[in-house]
């Protein structure tokens, strides 16, 4: 009966990564160099994908979110000083990640990063995390109350497919925090329990 439940699992998760697949949005950045610009294209497929620009002191000094659609943005840095920016485009599934250093008038694309999210599904009383481990790193889940008190913690190690459930049935009223790390990211979800 386990091994019928952990499958359904599994094959559920896969079904539920394609379908991510699907609807992740298509990204492209260019480098304009002599307009001290970058141009982003994004083709939005999903609900609600959020762009960011940082600085390198992580300040954000450009935000917007969007829908479903198309969207071509020149991003104007003629204004910025020189230095390390991070753009960033995230939707439910994935976070891309750009680098982008501007010397003089020069704007490059330094780095590009891309990042898989897990997968959090909330019920009434639990949380279920799934999240695809493509290179097989140790995974920390932690789960903290409301008064960031650590009341779980495990590492999970050599595994593909992390799975876990967060049963909060009996747990005190509040509000909880998951927080799934490996050794590049930091994913965070909130839970409240009644």
């Amino acid at each position: 009966m386990k091994n019928i439940v952990k499958f359904t699992t599994v094959v559920a998760f896969m079904f539920a990564t394609v379908a991510g697949m699907a609807n992740e949005p298509k990204v492209s950045v260019i480098s304009l160099r002599k307009d001290r610009s970058v141009v982003l294209k994004l083709d939005a497929s999903s609900e609600n994908v959020s762009i960011r620009l940082k600085d390198e002191q992580l300040n954000t000094i450009y935000s917007e979110n969007l829908s479903k659609g198309s969207y071509n943005k020149k991003l104007n840095m003629s204004d910025l000083e020189d230095g390390v920016y991070f753009l960033s485009t995230e939707d439910k599934f994935k976070t891309y990640s750009y680098t982008i250093e501007i010397t003089g008038e020069v704007v490059k694309l330094v780095a590009t990063k891309e990042a898989d999210k897990p997968y959090f599904r909330k019920t009434s009383e639990k949380v279920f995390v799934n999240f695809l481990n493509l290179d097989n790193s140790n995974v920390s889940l932690k789960v903290y109350d409301e008064e960031y008190r650590l009341v779980y913690t495990e590492t999970i190690k050599d595994t593909f497919v992390v799975e876990k459930a967060f049963n909060f049935e009996d747990a005190v009223s509040g509000t909880y925090t998951v927080v799934v790390s490996n050794d590049a990211n930091t994913f965070v979800e909130e839970f409240v329990v009644n």
